[in-house]
């Protein structure tokens, strides 16, 4: 699969896609077995931090040591849980852009293509250095400082004494490859959702490079510019659709998250651990970012619709045409806008709205200390 190939990779190695070449039953069985061991090691991480607020956790000091990591991976396996109910879905919008109207046409189109292709793979690419880079640094500091005094890099509660080396190093082990299956669940499933958006503007930009160069007697372009122009707004839909859940618990989590991050850099005692939660706090912040870039050029691009129509050959085209073009023009004054749950739009102004939301319930938290 061309479209997404990077991002396709990155949902295989998490279990959320099988290789489409493996079509054989023993095949797919096989990678059935991986997908449920890949969610076990993911659950059993969450689970471990769980128990750990249940039954260890009683002073402020050890909530924060646990929160700020729970959190973020109990949304990840939420989101892993929608993406495998909703692969096929998934499959059928990245095959969807494979075919007419979207398949490009002519070279000029696939130059088009071929260049939102690119950002797309670098983009994720990007993506996974700056979220992995967390998680390794974390992991380093660790191994610098805690482990040989023992302590896992989270706090977790586990049935068994790991004091002795051998399942100390087991369950330091399982924490290092839960927690990095975790955040690669996690930019598989933000990258899809922003290499979507990216193709969706895209083909606004191959539906420009086909109205400007529509001659006057080709009133079956125009027709099919219109039809094209419909099929973008019905797919940027079954986008939302799929991903309106999956973007509101981001927000939600990630509000939560900046806040009480911007609270525990008050404390005075956390010492070696700043570094760590500023690290943590700019890449939730990057996250917020990526979904909201993505949604707002999308917005706009949407709205560059009717300027497209006024930069074709429209005065030399008839009566008939012109009113397509007007179609097509009226359309465009309406955004593509990416929701969630009806509620929150993915754009710019949503990231100022929640940082505002943050700040000023860390200005309230701190106010009640």
């Amino acid at each position: 699969m061309r479209i997404l190939r990077r991002i396709f990779i990155l949902m295989t190695i998490c279990g959320c896609s099988r290789p489409s070449s493996w079509t054989s039953p023993s095949k797919k069985f096989l990678y059935n077995i991986y997908t449920v061991l890949v969610f076990l090691v993911m659950q059993t991480l969450v689970i471990t931090l769980i128990l750990d607020l249940v039954f260890n956790v009683d002073n402020q000091d050890d909530f924060g040591d646990n929160f700020y990591i729970t959190l973020p991976m109990l949304v990840t396996c939420l989101k892993m849980c929608i993406m495998l109910f909703t692969r096929g879905n998934i499959k059928f919008l990245a095959d969807t852009l494979e075919e007419e109207p979207f398949l490009p046409v002519g070279v000029d189109e696939i130059e088009i293509q071929t260049k939102f292709h690119k950002i797309s793979e670098w983009n994720t690419m990007a993506y996974t250095i700056i979220i992995e880079s967390c998680i390794i640094w974390m992991f380093v500091t660790s191994l610098l400082v805690e482990f040989e005094n023992k302590n896992l890099t989270f706090r977790a509660w586990l049935p068994f004494n790991y004091s002795t080396p051998l399942l100390f190093s087991l369950a330091y082990g399982h924490q290092a490859l839960s927690s990095t299956i975790c955040i690669l669940s996690n930019v598989a499933c933000d990258s899809l959702f922003s290499g979507l958006l990216i193709h969706i503007y895209c083909q606004f930009e191959i539906l420009g490079h086909r109205l400007q160069t529509t001659q006057s007697d080709e009133i079956d372009s125009v027709k099919q510019c219109a039809r094209h122009h419909s099929h973008i707004y019905k797919f940027a839909k079954m986008v939302n659709e799929e991903f309106k859940v999956i973007v509101c618990i981001q927000f939600l989590a990630s509000t939560m998250t900046v806040c009480f991050d911007l609270y525990r850099l008050t404390q005075t005692n956390l010492g070696s651990k700043t570094a760590e939660i500023m690290m943590y706090a700019s890449c939730t912040l990057v996250q917020l970012y990526y979904y909201c870039w993505y949604g707002n050029e999308v917005k706009l691009k949407s709205l560059d619709v009717p300027n497209m129509v006024f930069e074709s050959n429209w005065t030399s085209f008839n009566d008939s045409t012109k009113k397509i073009l007007l179609m097509i023009m009226r359309r465009g004054t309406v955004p593509v806008e990416l929701v969630s749950v009806y509620l929150v739009s993915v754009n710019l102004e949503t990231f100022k709205a929640i940082l505002k939301s943050s700040y000023s319930a860390y200005t309230l938290l701190q106010q009640s200390q």
